[in-house]
């Protein structure tokens, strides 16, 4: 699959603007994510599942993998070390945290090792990790497969960082800082 570019920076214009590529393929057992970060100078400081990882150098994947159900969607949001923070639900309320036995279904790998805040010594960070299609039968009855029409959405934030951003791969026409906004989700086809 091609990289999909975020780059809709909303909300803030302070000029900071990292540029994020992601990429999505499956295969018959798993849903892959990578996300190549140019941003050389990062913030990443939580080390424990379920984190507030968004105040840190982050990339988020935002999927309803059958939106028709209206069953919500699942937001996995990942800082640089790879510590993630994970929920199901319809929107921004009520949501349901996954469990540490759902999270150690899934496969981590991050370039950045150790809790940083400045430079990391290069100019980009990557981030990839591997959700058993199982994880979604539990929680969706259902594994995605081929013809699946998802939607969902690719972020890059950081709270807390020294400059503040909101970057998104499918545009949120909201007033103020909001990726829980699954109406503006862009199509995700399984081919």
């Amino acid at each position: 699959m091609p990289a999909l570019r975020i780059q809709n920076y909303l909300w803030l214009d302070n000029g900071y603007k990292p540029d994020v590529e992601a990429r999505l393929c499956y295969s018959g057992r798993f849903l892959y994510v990578r996300f190549e970060v140019a941003e050389s100078k990062i913030r990443a400081r939580f080390m424990s599942f379920q984190d507030p990882v968004y105040k840190d150098s982050c990339v988020e994947f935002f999927v309803d993998p059958f939106p028709d159900r209206k069953l919500g969607y699942i937001n996995f949001e990942t800082n640089a070390l790879g510590t993630m923070l994970v929920a199901i639900g319809r929107g921004r309320k009520n949501r349901v945290s996954l469990t540490r036995a759902d999270f150690e279904v899934i496969d981590i790998t991050a370039s950045i090792k150790a809790p940083i805040d400045g430079p990391t010594g290069g100019d980009f960070w990557t981030l990839c990790y591997r959700l058993p299609l199982s994880l979604f039968e539990k929680y969706y009855g259902e594994k995605p497969g081929p013809g699946l029409i998802a939607k969902g959405n690719f972020t890059k934030c950081g709270d807390e960082t020294e400059f503040p951003h909101y970057g998104a791969w499918s545009i949120i026409n909201s007033p103020q800082p909001d990726f829980h906004r699954p109406e503006y989700f862009g199509k995700i086809v399984f081919t």
